[in-house]
């Protein structure tokens, strides 16, 4: 990558142009690009050098890194900075593109842009006591972007009230350019993100999600929630376990199979301490490559949405919750650590409440960074009022209907 951080980088001499961009600055419009919020340019002994807050990160910049951040400082267009890096640097359109994008998801760049009232497709995702409407462009990238959010109620961009818009969050998606090579970017209220748009779909994954994590009081558990469509009265299954234990995968085929339950969410599920009771994020499955197989035959659709690369190196596919459950709290009524170990038969062993309260607290998060007293004793007072068990197994049809059992 031409011009990153000092870590890596090359010189411009090394720079040949893929790409010639013309004479004069690209169409007018897109993004205004600058220095995120946080980002603070210093000079040490004479080198430049960027203090990056979220990432509690300090990093010296070569030559072509300490003109991007002159530009940033200022605020440029996307079209303005691939004309002046072209122009002073002999960058192609590819490789600012490329720059840009590094940058954005390092946190240093971040981008300005009063989404359109263009048309497009809108759908609500409820997580605790906020609603996020999601926003996508109608171009053919746009729609299948969109697909992995079919389970959500959709709104028209138009027709919707100005008050159910006005008082939600709202992330868009916007095309930047008209090229299927051109970028994407992802706009919250505060700010954007730009991404490769075969890449989109983690980004914005990540933007829906920093919106659900945000609100304050309430404790976020890594875990797949399993209800009953008879209402919250029967209560919830939490199916929890360490990366690769196969929440996904189970809470897929039960919501699937001919069981009572229904599936609010597979990896985040909101509790509150206040009334003790749970609410699961209805976000995309994440179903990564290694269940594509195993779960052809229970989700026919899912050959058919796009492969993606994440930032960790999975190869996953996003796709619509089967059997979704519009949202509400509901009480536990279970809680099941997953255990997957070959030749294992499926049973279920009692375990410790206080185990089971630790192995939550693992993958939890608050906003604040760490639990409350308030928030200890709600969660206590959950799990002590709930079924803790361990699942050992090695298949999971084997596994389905002792998950299944539990609110019968």
């Amino acid at each position: 990558m031409h011009g990153g951080m000092a870590s890596g980088t090359q010189t411009a001499g090394d720079v040949v142009p893929d790409e010639v961009v013309p004479d004069g600055k690209e169409q007018a419009g897109g993004p205004l690009l600058r220095l995120a919020d946080g980002v603070v340019p210093l000079v040490i002994a004479d080198r430049p050098v960027l203090f990056i807050e979220a990432t509690q990160r300090l990093n010296a910049l070569n030559g072509s890194a300490g003109m991007l951040v002159a530009l940033l400082a200022d605020g440029i267009g996307l079209a303005d900075l691939r004309h002046e890096l072209h122009e002073t640097m002999g960058m192609s359109a590819g490789e600012v593109d490329t720059l840009v994008v590094a940058w954005s998801a390092q946190r240093v760049m971040a981008a300005d842009f009063g989404p359109s009232d263009a048309q497009g497709h809108l759908v609500r995702l409820r997580a605790g006591g906020r609603d996020i409407l999601v926003h996508f462009p109608e171009e053919a990238w746009g729609r299948e972007l969109a697909a992995a959010y079919a389970h959500l109620p959709a709104l028209d961009a138009v027709g919707a009230g100005a008050a159910e818009i006005d008082s939600a969050a709202r992330v868009t998606v916007e095309a930047m350019g008209q090229g299927p090579d051109e970028l994407a970017g992802i706009f919250d209220e505060q700010a954007g993100t730009l991404a490769a748009r075969d890449a989109a779909a983690p980004v914005l994954r990540g933007a829906i999600v920093d919106l659900v994590l945000e609100q304050p009081g309430y404790v976020a558990l890594h875990a797949a929630c399993l209800v009953s469509p008879q209402g919250p009265d029967s209560g919830a299954v939490l199916l929890i376990g360490a990366p690769g234990a196969g929440k996904s995968t189970l809470a897929t085929m039960a919501a699937v199979s001919a069981g009572p339950l229904g599936l609010a969410g597979d990896d985040i599920v909101l509790f509150d301490p206040r009334s003790g009771l749970v609410m699961g994020v209805p976000l995309p499955l994440t179903v990564k490559s290694g269940s594509w197989d195993r779960l052809a035959a229970v989700l026919p659709g899912l050959a058919a949405l796009p492969p993606v690369l994440r930032a960790d190196g999975q190869w996953l596919r996003y796709a619509p919750l089967p059997s979704p459950v519009a949202p509400a709290w509901q009480r536990v009524a279970a809680i099941v650590d997953l255990r997957r170990e070959d030749g294992r038969a499926a049973g279920l062993v009692p375990q410790s409440p206080i185990d089971c309260l630790g192995r939550l607290l693992e993958e939890g998060f608050v906003r604040e960074g760490r639990c409350t007293a308030a928030q200890m004793r709600g969660l206590a007072r959950m799990v002590d009022n709930a079924d803790t068990c361990t699942l050992h197994y090695a298949e999971a049809e084997a596994a389905l209907p002792l998950i299944e059992a539990l609110l019968a």
